[in-house]
């Protein structure tokens, strides 16, 4: 019998960012735990195609990976008996569906089973929208498929296989909720060679960063890591519960180190990207981590792109962070005013605390970024503005460089509740929608303001923007001094050339542009 994972093809639209090339670590992580228990299993990363990595589709739309003909073609050439699909943002729904559709064509006796947080929130999707799919796995995958594997092998059923939505004859039924996993070092490492590592290192070198987000220092071979799992917080825009659970849980200190060190050994890794949602929850955890990361010699550079809570920080962890080759915090502040970001948001964070973490930064030299988000139901135009106002301010005098985003109802959230339940949509908005009101093109009004007045608290942000980083340049430089020669390097570089400019026009990524220019010289 044969497991085979797929990450489906990517697409994009004009205004979200750009497509970027990075491991399918759910599926690896699946994939090793499907090995362990001495199943063959193969995964197919679909956003993967070294010949042409991006390529023009429909409506004005990008295509990142494999052709859909070439996917079937694989499909039918691997013969699996079990497909595994993956969906992780609501964004890639519809290739979801049509990726399941293909292996139905391709295979119609094998068992096919789509999971990622997507799937968790919305289930019925998948059995509503296409005939192709016959469990959909909720939440954590690596126990639920291994459940199913070990049903189809011994030709059993997997009907009531907790965890999962599943076909049968009578329609859809809901099974009992699986538990979440308690010891992540029960989990093997993710099973980094079943795929081609180094494709995704070239398609990097291409001008393909390895995830949304600036380029940073040393990321020509950069991965992204999770290391812990859930959060115990409740902002009212967040997805992560329906996927993890609100119950934190984390890898311990030996675990993560080791993990680091094999991707060091294995495969020449330079940098990490800490995707954990909440990496410093457990401050002596956290600090295990810098300490064993400096005993390592700083053999890589790191990052936390999803960003840390600045009530974990303090000045001597921010210094180590610094020390072990961080090369950038991102700070989730969400709001600039105190009552929206208690009583809306449900942050329950202090800005005091936001403020004492970027002089800290500032201090240390560590460069960071901050999360705004503005729009949401029930705020009014003039705390928007304390928003743009607070966050320029960290801009201006701490030089920790922010991006506004615009309150958006993902599919089961608190947010998207609100937002029905005031009458402002009907429903779950399609996945197209949702991508270009997060990145400003809001089509919605949100009852105590217009989308109007929003377009033009953003227009005043980025102008206030762009001044700030021209009036913090000087210093810029003096802690980058290599960025002006990276600068000219990269726009010269051949096959790189079209990117450099394109990031470089973005004022969103031009500033983290430059700072990883100043260390890496390319895009």
């Amino acid at each position: 019998m044969k497991i085979l994972l797929i990450r489906p093809p990517a697409s994009h639209t004009p205004g979200a960012p750009r497509p970027s090339a990075g491991l399918p670590v759910g599926l690896l992580s699946i994939a090793a735990m499907l090995e362990k228990n001495g199943f063959p299993v193969e995964v197919l990363d679909g956003q993967v195609d070294l010949e042409r990595p991006v390529t023009p589709a429909s409506g004005n739309r990008f295509h990142m990976g494999l052709s859909w003909d070439a996917l079937a073609r694989e499909i039918g050439v691997r013969k699996p008996d079990i497909i595994g699909i993956t969906c992780p943002f609501t964004t890639q729904a519809e290739n979801a569906l049509q990726a399941a559709d293909i292996a139905r064509r391709a295979m119609p006796e094998a068992v096919i089973a789509v999971g990622g947080n997507h799937p968790s929130a919305r289930p019925n999707e998948f059995f509503t929208k296409t005939a192709a799919v016959d469990i959909v796995c909720l939440g954590e995958g690596e126990y639920t498929l291994l459940d199913i594997a070990l049903s189809v092998r011994e030709g059993g059923s997997w009907a009531d296989i907790p965890g999962t939505f599943v076909r049968n004859g009578e329609g859809v039924r809901v099974n009992l909720e699986r538990p979440r996993i308690a010891n992540l070092d029960d989990l093997p490492f993710p099973a980094y060679h079943l795929v081609d590592m180094e494709a995704y290192f070239r398609i990097q070198g291409m001008g393909w960063s390895d995830r949304p987000g600036p380029p940073v220092d040393g990321s020509e071979r950069a991965v992204s890591v999770i290391t812990s799992r859930g959060c115990p917080f409740n902002c009212v825009f967040c997805s992560i519960h329906l996927h993890m659970g609100r119950k934190w849980r984390a890898h311990s200190v030996e675990y993560v180190l080791s993990h680091i060190e094999h991707l060091i050994s294995k495969y020449g890794i330079t940098h990490v990207h800490f995707e954990d949602d909440n990496i410093s929850a457990n401050v002596k955890r956290f600090k295990g981590m810098l300490d064993g990361f400096l005993r390592m010699g700083a053999t890589f550079t790191w990052d936390t792109p999803n960003g840390v809570r600045v009530d974990t920080l303090s000045k001597e962890i921010l210094a180590d962070c610094k020390k072990s080759g961080c090369v950038y915090l991102v700070f989730g502040v969400e709001s600039g005013n105190q009552k929206v970001l208690n009583g809306i948001v449900d942050k329950k964070l202090d800005l005091d605390d936001v403020i004492r973490a970027a002089a800290w930064c500032r201090e240390t030299a560590l460069d960071a970024m901050s999360f705004f988000v503005i729009g949401f139901p029930g705020e009014t135009t003039k705390e928007m503005l304390d928003t743009v106002d607070f966050a320029l301010r960290l801009q201006r005098e701490y030089d920790v460089s922010p991006g506004l985003f615009v309150a958006t109802p993902l599919p089961g959230t608190r947010l998207e509740q609100d937002f029905v339940e005031r009458g402002l949509i009907e429903g779950s908005l399609p996945p197209e929608t949702l991508s270009r009101i997060t990145h400003g093109d809001l089509t919605i009004d949100g009852g105590t303001f217009t989308k109007e007045e929003v377009r033009r608290i953003r227009e005043s942000f980025l102008k206030g923007y762009k001044a700030n980083v021209a009036r913090n340049f000087l210093h810029f430089l003096i802690r980058h001094p290599g960025t002006l020669p990276a600068l000219a390097k990269a726009f010269f570089r051949g096959r790189r050339r079209k990117p450099a400019i394109e990031a470089l026009l973005d004022v969103h990524l031009f500033k983290n542009f430059i700072v990883g220019s100043a260390v890496r010289g390319n895009t």
